[in-house]
Parts: structure tokens; C-alpha cells; sequence
């Protein structure tokens, strides 16, 4: 089946993903499986599917990748866990080793940008009051 960049924007899609579909095919382009599945990680197929297949197939696509995004879920989520409990106590060290110096370029800081900031007031009054 033959697609076309002025149906996807007829259907709502978004113009980043239009784009993104012309750089591949210019404005039309033979749909295959393989195509589909060489860019399967480049394209929104669920918005696809959700405003592209009839309601049937709509009901079919979730039907089949339901498993799919469940295994995702639960191998996603698996993985977050570890990375949060590895990361929080790191966090927390790399906090209390920064705090001294984060501590020491705001004392250092403040008064530089507030120096900065009363010569650019006195200077801009100046000037406005010359009429520059």
C-alpha cells in the first residue's frame, strides 16, 4: 500500500514525523514490512496504528503487541529500580563532597555578580540621563 506525506498530515501527524517520512521517500512511498521494521525504532507506530487502521485493526495491533509492551514495562521498570538503588546513595555522596565547594563559589560569586550588577545600573543611568 502506497502512503503519502499529505495523507499522514491529513490524519494529524505530527510535522516532525512527516518530515522524517519525506527524508525517507520524498512525498509517497510503497509501505513493506521490512521498511517498516528497518525504521520500527524511528517512527511512532501506536499513533500510527491508533489513526491509521481501521478499528478492527486497531483491535488486532493491541492485541498482538500488548505482550510486547508488558514485557517492555516490566524489563523497563526492572532496570530503573537497580539504576535508582545504585544511584540514590551515589547521589547523596556526590552531594556531601560538592556542598563545601558548591558552598564556596556562592560566597565567591554573589558579591562579583552583585559588583556586576550595581555598574551596569550606574552606567545605563549615566548614559540615559546624557541621552546616549
Amino acid at each position: 500500500m502506497r502512503i503519502t506525506s499529505e495523507f499522514l498530515r491529513s490524519k494529524g501527524a505530527c510535522e516532525n514525523q512527516v518530515k522524517l517520512f519525506e527524508s525517507l521517500s520524498g512525498d509517497s512511498l510503497e509501505l513493506t514490512e521490512a521498511l517498516c521494521v528497518e525504521h520500527a525504532n524511528k517512527f511512532d507506530w501506536e499513533w500510527a496504528a491508533r489513526n491509521l487502521l481501521s478499528d478492527a485493526a486497531w483491535a488486532e495491533y493491541e492485541r498482538v503487541c500488548a505482550p510486547a509492551r508488558a514485557e517492555y514495562v516490566r524489563v523497563r521498570d526492572a532496570a530503573r529500580a537497580e539504576y535508582e538503588r545504585v544511584r540514590d546513595p551515589a547521589w547523596a555522596e556526590y552531594e556531601r563532597v560538592c556542598a563545601p565547594a558548591r558552598a564556596e563559589y556562592e560566597r565567591v560569586r554573589d558579591p562579583a555578580w552583585a559588583e556586576y550588577e550595581r555598574v551596569c545600573a550606574a552606567t545605563f543611568f549615566k548614559l540615559w540621563n546624557k541621552g546616549e
